[in-house]
């Protein structure tokens, strides 16, 4: 019996070892190492260079400060900063928008408006007697806000969309003999071929109307209009229709140019002296994936 149960036990020892063989697959492991996610960036940076009719002079230079500027963060620099404006004065920047590296959505416009009465001068008061609103000195808001006016236009020249700052082009800078557009950012609208994106009608002052414009409109109904056998993201090569996306983005990486002018209507009467007109200018550019349109 003994030697049965031995027998039985180096058996059931075998059959284990053999259960256990059975168990060693062929195999093969791989590893994909170093994945990450990284987020992607927008960066809006703006330029822009100033002129205006001279007052006395006659000189188109802004006379301040920071009045031009190449393209950067905004801070302290000023769209307009004006001491001695009269009747019949007018000023325009040419404003350039930079959106580092993604589409984007843009817009921009004038916040915390400031409108004051200033102090009632001799010639206010005289024009008080003629039957126009008594001057009351620091009131808000002043009469130069109903008299100050203002247009904005999409400085593209001739040819439609922004060809002037191919990186590996033969051109020069915008609005100093661009080869591929000598109008393009040249500081004068072209009414043929350059769209108005706002405008004030009178009685309105551009500080009423310049508090937030889109610019996916305008830059999508140009595209609509003459860029029909372009690319519907805008991106052509810097040729003709470049940076025009069918709905309006701003393509990453180019140049827009934006005319904008103000003018003191010649009809604004002594009831202006002294009163003071601010206000902040500000742009915003917002993704454009996933994003349905502007916010």
């Amino acid at each position: 019996m003994k030697k049965i149960i031995i027998s039985l036990s180096v058996i059931a020892a075998i059959a284990a070892v053999a259960v256990g063989a059975t168990t060693a697959f062929f195999s093969d492991t791989e590893t994909s190492r170093g994945n990450t996610f990284t987020a992607g960036a927008i960066d809006l940076k703006i330029d822009s260079r100033c002129h205006w009719s001279g007052g006395d002079t006659g000189s188109t230079t802004c006379p301040w400060e920071s009045a031009n500027w190449q393209e950067t963060d905004l801070g302290t620099q000023k769209f307009f900063s004006f001491n001695d404006i009269k009747p019949g004065d007018w000023g325009e920047n040419t404003i350039s928008i930079h959106v580092h590296d993604n589409d984007a959505w843009g817009s921009w416009g004038i916040a915390n408006a400031t409108s004051s009465e200033g102090t009632c001068t001799e010639p206010e008061t005289e024009t008080q007697a003629l039957g126009t609103t008594p001057c009351v000195e620091n009131a808000t808001p002043g009469q130069l806000r109903a008299g100050m006016t203002g247009k904005a236009w999409l400085d593209q020249g001739s040819t439609p969309g922004f060809q002037c700052n191919d990186p590996n082009g033969d051109t020069t800078t915008a609005g100093a003999g661009c080869l591929r557009d000598p109008f393009e950012g040249d500081n004068v609208w072209q009414q043929q071929s350059e769209p108005v994106i706002a405008s004030t009608v009178a009685p309105q002052s551009f500080f009423d109307v310049f508090t937030n414009i889109d610019l996916a409109g305008p830059l999508a109904a140009e595209a609509s209009a003459k860029c029909e056998a372009a690319a519907v993201d805008g991106h052509d090569d810097y040729g003709p229709c470049h940076g025009l996306a069918r709905d309006g983005r701003l393509v990453g990486s180019v140049t827009y140019y934006i005319g904008w002018k103000w003018h003191l209507d010649p009809s604004t009467g002594n009831e202006a002296q002294t009163d003071t007109l601010g206000g902040d200018v500000w742009f915003k550019a917002e993704q454009h994936r996933n994003n349905p349109g502007p916010t």
